[in-house]
């Protein structure tokens, strides 16, 4: 056991965000079925890192009123704490592959199999359980409600897992005083009633030596409203699976989701104590840690490591005769106002997703801290964040905004982003970057960028097919066809004064693609997990060196593809821009050449890899164009072999940029969406699901065809979490040299 590199990864994931942390053996688990263990999902796997970040307690207390359904602070479940935990997972999972060792990091939620599959029996199936890995990492137990519960938070956080082939050492498992006293508030509280009716018997788990027991309940019933929206105050039939689900949505459709009362009803014995003139839930006992002077700071800490442009606290009298805004109203002990702020020009769509999720995460971490340190905090979505931000900041135009609301007595605080004008070079943004997460940097100019899409336009097609699904998230694919014209963009089409191009490349961890579909597990989920927190962490990335290059005078913009032709890929996360995205664009940095599949190969990565592109106003020269070794050369070509459609040709496309030869492979982009976008061939994901959607392209590849088939297929309620891992990527022999 290697207990240096233990105290390490402990201590890293702190760090980054953690509450919680401990190590699980792998023969903890010994009892899972194999397609939802470390085992089946990574063989090699000899440890389990568990994570988890605390609920804001007043986000549990206060959500979930006057209906459970309305989840008001609560929210930031979604909102921040599931990104943050995948951030964290996505992190360490690297940390220990730079060290060498193979690790697999898994979603926090939603890759589920909703069905049964081969000989796992079992419906709502996640990739692995982080509750039980929680309970085998020795973070605490189960309660009677199902949920984990920790001597530290009751069941108020929110836990996901990590699998290594490291071997650390274990932490034992819980031996603490009963954190369930069986007070039953959860089956009370339960709207569903899902504790008594079709509870088919009481589980009896062994994790470590020790058993748990807890109703062993219909998740399709516990899932009416959490999972499916559907409205609590409908008449709750007496059985209930898929079909009567689907019948319910088509019926009524979708309310919105809710706050688990069983999660807001418990607490554990030692830390429960109750404030009806508060809420009508438990609260949790904890003490003042902090002081004025020292959370002050640290809230300025977080404000200036995150790139908020605009601060202020003001204490709740600002608000006294407000008309719109009454602090007590959403935190009833409310003292001090937080507005925090970013400033958005040159905006495209990533930019500002980019920033809202920046503020999101910024706004529940500030919470966080406040809430750590013993004092009632929350951010929350009905909360006018916008006209709150305006009247303390005095910031109006381009500004987004969101709010934190606590009772702690802070000072009256502004604080602004100052610019400080100073000429950067590439060195400099190259540094930057690499400090903030990036694998890949390069650069290019809009010189070079011109001379290219010259060539680029001749095999471009001239109209691209696109097909929207305007049906319920549940159910049916309701076809929408949109034809448009294929046009590439110039730098001016996202910044006016755009000169130059910084490539930005970040690459996921090996094993989320080398394990997918071919372990035991047969599943496409920490791969599908990979790209989509791939994407996110770039957009982070991106949006830093954008307000980096601000601080210092430069304009600039964020865009996952300049050229804007791309398509999608299907993802539990939607629909996100496939591996192809960027690719001419990266090949302009000089990362590496376009392989034989169409996606970018970098020498050290291979394919392992995504770009985001910021463009700016700063003046940089091109990077040289890739000189190493084409690996696709000399292959076999099982990219070419292994598509289910075809989609990849054999013949190239030739073009000369800067005296130098290049071949891009020529791809059927309706070939390729029919498998990767639309799920329309089983083996790129939608099998390992249990979904039949293993239907061959016709050959006269109409649009017609296409309709036709999306209407036909059962997806049922699987539809939101299908997951794609596309063969011409999974098959490539080309990992990198490392």
């Amino acid at each position: 056991m290697n207990k240096k590199l233990t105290e390490e990864v402990k201590n890293y994931a702190r760090k980054v965000g953690a509450d919680l942390v401990g190590i699980a053996p792998v023969e903890r688990f010994k009892n899972a079925p194999l397609k939802m263990s470390p085992e089946g999902l990574m063989p090699e796997g000899k440890s389990v890192i568990v994570v988890g970040i605390h609920h804001l307690d007043c986000a549990v207390e206060l959500g979930g009123f006057p209906t459970p359904h309305d989840m008001g602070p609560y929210i930031t479940q979604s909102s921040a704490m599931n990104p943050i935990l995948d951030n964290i997972s996505f992190k360490i999972g690297r940390f220990l592959e730079d060290k060498g060792y193979k690790t697999m990091p898994v979603a926090v939620t939603n890759m589920w199999r909703y069905r049964p599959y081969k000989d796992l029996d079992v419906s709502f199936a996640p990739d692995l359980a982080h509750r039980y890995a929680a309970v085998a990492a020795g973070l605490g137990e189960i309660g009677w409600s199902g949920l984990f519960l920790s001597p530290e938070f009751g069941p108020r956080q929110r836990i996901t897992s990590i699998i290594t082939e490291a071997e650390l050492v274990p932490d034992p498992m819980y031996s603490g005083e009963r954190l369930c006293d069986r007070c039953m508030e959860c089956v009370k509280h339960c709207p569903t009633d899902a504790f008594r009716k079709e509870v088919k018997k009481i589980n009896k788990i062994e994790i470590g030596g020790k058993i748990f027991e807890f109703p062993d309940t219909n998740k399709w019933r516990c899932a009416w409203a959490e999972n499916f929206g559907l409205n609590l105050s409908l008449p709750i039939p007496e059985k209930i699976d898929e079909k009567v689900i689907l019948e319910n949505l088509e019926k009524y459709g979708r309310k919105g989701g809710e706050e688990g009362m069983c999660l807001k009803y418990c607490m554990v014995p030692r830390k429960r104590y109750y404030q009806l003139d508060f809420t009508d839930a438990p609260r949790r006992k904890k003490e003042i840690k902090k002081g004025k002077k020292e959370l002050e700071k640290e809230v300025l800490d977080i404000i200036k490591k995150e790139f908020i442009d605009v601060v202020a606290f003001s204490s709740v009298e600002k608000f006294k005769n407000s008309v719109q805004f009454h602090p007590q109203f959403h935190l009833p002990d409310a003292k001090t106002v937080i507005s925090i702020g970013i400033k958005v020009e040159n905006n495209t769509p990533e930019l500002i997703s980019s920033v809202k999720r920046r503020l999101d995460l910024t706004a529940f971490k500030i919470a966080h801290l406040l809430d750590i340190s013993g004092y009632s905090s929350i951010t929350s979505p009905n909360i006018p964040h916008l006209s709150v931000g305006q009247k303390l900041t005095g910031k109006i135009e381009n500004y987004y905004f969101s709010t934190i609301l606590t009772n702690a007595e802070l000072s009256d605080i502004k604080y602004n982003q100052s610019i400080k004008r100073k000429k950067l070079g590439k060195e400099d943004i190259r540094k930057f970057c690499i400090s903030e997460g990036a694998d890949i940097v390069g650069f290019f100019t809009e010189k070079r960028y011109e001379n290219f899409i010259k060539n680029l336009r001749n095999f471009l097609p001239e109209k691209y097919i696109e097909v929207l699904d305007t049906g319920p998230i549940h159910g049916p694919f309701i076809p929408e066809l949109k034809e448009k014209p294929v046009r590439v963009k110039r730098l001016k089409d996202y910044l006016r004064e755009g000169k130059s191009v910084i490539a930005i490349g970040l690459h996921f961890p090996d094993a989320c693609l080398d394990n997918a579909k071919i372990t035991p597990a047969e599943t496409v989920g920490p791969y599908a997990y990979a790209q989509y927190e791939t994407v996110f962490l770039l957009r982070d990335i991106g949006l830093n060196v954008v307000k980096f290059l601000e601080k210092y005078g430069y304009k600039a913009t964020l865009t996952e593809s300049i050229t804007s032709f791309y398509s999608a890929v299907k993802n539990s996360r939607g629909y996100i821009p496939d591996m192809r995205t960027g690719n001419f664009e990266a090949f302009l940095s000089g990362a590496g050449y376009i392989g034989d599949n169409g996606v970018l190969i970098t020498e050290k990565f291979g394919q392992r890899q995504r770009f985001i592109f910021v463009i700016t106003d700063a003046e940089f020269s091109d990077d040289p164009l890739y000189k190493g070794k084409n690996y696709c050369e000399n292959c076999s070509h099982p990219c070419v072999k292994s598509c289910p459609t075809e989609a990849i040709k054999n013949s190239k496309i030739e073009i000369k940029i800067e005296g130098k030869n290049f071949s891009f492979p020529e791809i059927d982009y309706f070939a390729c969406d029919w498998a990767k976008r639309y799920c329309l061939a089983g083996k790129e994901g939608p099998s390992y699901y249990g979904v039949d959607t293993d239907i061959p392209l016709p050959e006269n590849k109409r649009k017609e065809k296409l309709i036709e088939n999306l209407r036909k297929v059962k997806w049922g309620v699987q539809k939101l979490h299908l997951n794609i891992c596309e063969e011409c990527i999974r098959s490539c022999p080309f990992k990198g040299k490392r």
